[in-house]
């Protein structure tokens, strides 16, 4: 039996094969530009324009500067998948971004990797830290590693006690910092003096090592000051020290007329009694009074009925303040504190309390009254100056302890930017320092000039209409026969 002719495909079928082909062709087309779109801007940073008023997901000239002189291979490792972590906060992704441009300008120096320690925990073991949580991330550079949590890279505004959102971004000057710290060969020698002295300072060391601070301790009463030491810290001292001890500390001070040392001293906050080493305090021209610093004004209190603790301070001094949020107040606070007093003109003030502080003394009885106790401004910390302004060595008093602590390091605040830039400045290590304003992102946040908002208008008023057109034209033409 004959096989009957192929039936040839009609009019209206070859039409709509057509049709097909061209939507598909079309299809095609889009998905393969987007993905070539994607990876170029992947790689090269192309086809992105960052349009939000503060330039936040973009680098400013010094980070761009940062990631183009790094010479080691530097490591910013997420712990968290990306797609989790970008999607937490809007300023999460601008973290995010920020890292990958930083990788982008390095020439390969910088990587970024996505790390979920939730579903990997072992991950987490390497950086030796069990405190670790999914929003933290690692800076590393061979066996140096910086840790980087919420607190360091966000500004918040609190409501209550109960509840506080991320205000603005300080991610960019953080993780700037962190590559200079892990891939600085700098190192500054620091003492703790271990004797007489409490041992509630591991948070301050941890942070101090982190940052290129070696310490080491050091025993007052037995041991000779090495001369490469550039720092000495008294923290929190149980008993006084030997008049032999402190000739070693203004030995140290003087450094044979080179000057260049510096001391911090924090005394104990239980009112013991160190008659002799507050005596070699005064005579740098601060003094210890005994009792401890109240705040009296509604506003200056963290927590309303806490008279004593997380305390605002204000700035008695231009000192160290560069690196202190400019566009959103990140306080200092103090913890309970011992007021210091002034005695010369040549000591700054670099802390002090409002106008309604004062002073409850170790001896008050029922008789005393708070609100009759005000003297206003009592100063928490302060700086005396010894030398000249080409050698100079510097004492620090800080009335509390409790600033250095890993709560009010880490508790959103301003006390690690505020003391951790004064430590560099009188180490001279002021160039690792970096200053990058906090980047804020709003709902409807967007700035663009007059060329980039022709642009946008063109694509979307103009091109992106002219392609659907297109498009329908030409399928409408097919369908006709043309």
């Amino acid at each position: 039996m004959e096989k009957s002719p192929k039936k040839p495909l009609g009019r209206k079928t070859k039409k709509t094969i057509v049709s097909v082909v061209i939507t598909v062709l079309s299809l095609t087309v889009i998905i393969l530009a987007n993905i070539i779109a994607s990876a170029l801007t992947e790689k090269y940073g192309i086809f992105t324009a960052d349009i939000t008023s503060m330039q936040a997901f973009e680098l400013t000239e010094q980070s761009r500067q940062i990631a183009e002189n790094v010479k080691k291979n530097v490591k910013i490792t997420f712990l968290s998948e990306k797609r989790d972590y970008e999607n937490r906060d809007p300023y999460c992704k601008q973290t995010s971004v920020i890292a990958n441009e930083l990788a982008r300008h390095s020439d390969g120096k910088i990587s970024v990797e996505y790390v979920d320690i939730v579903t990997n925990p072992t991950a987490a073991s390497v950086y030796g830290d069990t405190s670790l949580s999914a929003n933290d991330i690692a800076v590393s550079c061979g066996d140096k590693i910086k840790i980087l949590k919420v607190s360091d890279l966000f500004t918040f505004e609190v409501y209550s006690a109960e509840y506080q959102y991320i205000s603005s971004s300080q991610s960019e000057q953080v993780i700037d910092n962190a590559i200079v710290t892990v891939t600085s060969d700098s190192v500054t020698k620091t003492a703790i003096v271990s004797d007489n002295s409490s041992k509630d300072y591991e948070y301050f060391v941890q942070t101090l090592e982190e940052n290129n601070y070696e310490v080491s301790e050091l025993s007052l009463e037995d041991d000779e000051i090495e001369s490469d030491i550039q720092m000495i810290i008294i923290y929190e001292p149980e008993k006084d020290f030997t008049e032999n001890a402190l000739l070693k500390l203004e030995k140290f001070l003087v450094n044979d007329e080179n000057f260049g040392k510096n001391l911090i001293y924090v005394p104990d906050i239980k009112g013991i009694e160190h008659k002799k080493l507050d005596s070699f305090i005064s005579m740098f021209g601060i003094g210890v009074t005994d009792g401890i610093a109240f705040e009296y004004d509604e506003g200056s209190r963290y927590y309303e009925s806490n008279y004593y603790e997380y305390i605002v301070c204000d700035f008695g001094s231009d000192l160290y303040r560069e690196n202190i949020s400019k566009d959103r107040y990140t306080p200092v606070m103090t913890g309970l504190s011992r007021p210091l007093y002034i005695k010369n003109e040549s000591v700054e003030p670099l802390l002090v309390l409002s106008e309604k502080s004062g002073v409850l003394p170790y001896t008050a009885d029922d008789s005393w009254s708070m609100e009759n106790a005000v003297t206003g401004n009592i100063c928490v910390m302060a700086q005396s100056f010894l030398g000249s302004d080409e050698k100079e060595s510097s004492l620090i008093v800080a009335g509390s302890g409790t600033m250095f602590s890993e709560a009010y390091f880490v508790n959103a605040l301003g006390n690690r930017s505020y003391i951790m830039t004064m430590l560099a400045q009188i180490n001279n290590r002021s160039s690792e320092m970096i200053s990058v304003s906090d980047k804020v992102i709003t709902n409807f946040d967007i700035k663009a000039d007059a060329a980039t908002k022709f642009w946008i208008g063109f694509v979307i008023y103009a091109l992106i209409p002219l392609m659907i057109l297109g498009c329908g034209l030409t399928v409408y033409l097919v369908r006709r026969g043309r």
